[in-house]
């Protein structure tokens, strides 16, 4: 073979090279298009609300953002109102906490297992949520000082 014949088969094989490798590339590309998609914009909200307490224990009396004071051992009940809710099954962890440089827990928690409505739901701290047998907080309350009850609402 000459020196010219080889020459003409290294250009031959250098040109045929170069073609697959474009019309590689080109196939691998266009693949990569074909392939991406885009589903719908999906819109998340955040479930909010609001603690509320009573002194009275009667659904019907007027449902406070804060107590004035009291004594300790005065009874006190809670509710949580929850807005923008989605339909779901939830279990809600109530625990009354204390200041004490810093909130700490001073009870087991009283827990409640319900389903959600969509929109807004009054909630109470019972087994079931409703109203009946609202749990009294006051009992707790052995000493002066400041308290909140924490309503921790999970998914289930």
């Amino acid at each position: 073979m000459s020196a010219t014949q080889k020459k003409t088969q290294r250009t031959f094989l250098a040109v045929t090279l170069v073609t697959v490798i474009a019309v590689t590339t080109v196939f691998m590309v266009y693949a990569a298009v074909l392939s991406t998609l885009f589903g719908s914009t999906v819109t998340v909200s955040e479930t909010g609300g609001s603690m509320q307490y009573n002194l009275y224990g009667d659904n019907n009396s007027t449902w406070l953002a804060s107590l004035p004071s009291i004594n300790n051992g005065t009874e006190f009940y809670a509710r949580i109102n929850i807005t923008g809710a989605a339909a779901q099954d939830v279990t809600i962890n109530w625990v009354l906490q204390k200041d004490v440089s810093g909130w700490t827990d001073q009870s087991i928690p009283v827990n409640t297992t319900m389903t959600l409505l969509v929109g807004s739901n009054t909630i109470y701290a019972t087994t079931d949520g409703l109203f009946t047998s609202n749990y009294n907080w006051g009992q707790l309350t052995s000493s002066g000082g400041d308290y909140r009850v924490k309503a921790v609402i999970n998914s289930v």
